[in-house]
């Protein structure tokens, strides 16, 4: 499958970009000789994606990607990924290493982190069947890992219990609240019905096909992290689930999809059971951030199609009726 850029900088050129980011890296890293000019690539929907390569900075003998978040971001974006990035690749998990990261916005206007590359393909689940048994068994994979002594190691660093749980993304909702009155009476339900857990395991946070990297059926990397918490593995599950129904739920027939989910819990149950209790709480929070995310911004989630994906999932699971 070919992917085609999906963001496009408008503040620099490609080459701009490269000068600014080579200078960078010089008075960082020190000299280095360029082996690949940089290039862009695939783009997520949240930062601008780009590949090179130098020779000459010990620990750099790879491919580097850098990961460009668009302003609208907060400068400590880049730091908080790149930070999460390297413990959960000191604990084992398919998660490339991040070597340099930068929170001044005045280099490229946004804040970004530089990082290896991985091999491999991202795949549209609509163009492979198999990919979406294979996530199953990945995310339930992940949810397997206990994440107490990485929390550990995130307060050392001087950052709270909950920047990384469900009561810190609570928190960020009801901020959002306060600039957004249409969110309000959203926020409110997901403040009252939160449900309970102690469960501390590693959770993506926005776990779909297109965040991991794949080569002869296997996953070779896991990406995009912004999102990771510690707590109830259900709550990655739900997570997942709304973000297929949400971009989905337009194109895709209704029985077509409920297969799609079903086979997903399927697949998923072979690694690790599914407490469904509180599953669609947690499909309702992610609708929710999405949304949010939207009116913050973030061009994927201000789409009129998924925006009202978003808005008949959250009537069906709340009863509430936010504007789109």
């Amino acid at each position: 499958m070919k992917l085609e850029i999906s963001m496009i900088n408008p503040n620099y050129t490609l080459d701009e970009i490269e000068s600014r980011l080579f200078s960078y890296i010089e008075t960082k890293l020190g000299p280095f000789n360029i082996e690949e000019r940089l290039s862009q690539i695939q783009g997520g929907n949240e930062a601008y994606l780009y590949r090179f390569r130098v020779a000459g900075i010990d620990g750099l003998e790879k491919t580097q990607i850098l990961r460009l978040f668009p302003n609208h971001y907060s400068s400590e974006r880049s730091e908080w990924e790149g930070m999460i990035h390297n413990l959960l690749a000191e604990a084992g998990i398919m998660v490339p290493k991040v070597h340099l990261m930068s929170s001044d916005m005045s280099v490229l206007t946004g804040s970004f982190m530089m990082m290896d590359f991985v091999e491999g393909n991202a795949i549209n689940p609509g163009d492979d069947s198999n990919i979406l048994s294979l996530a199953a068994r990945t995310q339930a994979g992940i949810h397997e890992i206990e994440g107490a002594g990485i929390s550990k190691s995130i307060w050392a660093m001087g950052h709270s219990e909950n920047s990384h749980n469900l009561k810190g993304r609570i928190d960020w909702l009801i901020r959002r609240a306060e600039a957004y009155s249409q969110t309000r009476e959203i926020t409110k339900w997901l403040i009252d019905n939160m449900p309970e857990s102690t469960m501390t395991r590693v959770v993506h946070g926005d776990f779909h096909p297109m965040n991991f990297m794949i080569k002869d059926g296997k996953v070779m990397g896991i990406l995009d992290w912004s999102n990771f918490m510690i707590g109830d593995p259900m709550m990655g599950l739900g997570f997942t689930i709304s973000l297929f129904t949400s971009t989905s739920g337009h194109v895709v027939p209704k029985e077509e999809l409920a297969q799609g989910i079903e086979k997903y819990f399927a697949e998923y149950s072979k690694v690790r059971p599914i407490d469904y209790t509180n599953l669609e709480y947690y499909r309702a929070f992610r609708l929710a951030m999405a949304y949010i995310e939207g009116l913050d911004g973030q061009e994927w989630w201000q789409q009129p199609e998924l925006v009202k994906n978003i808005a008949t999932e959250l009537k069906e699971f709340t009863g509430i009726t936010v504007p789109t």
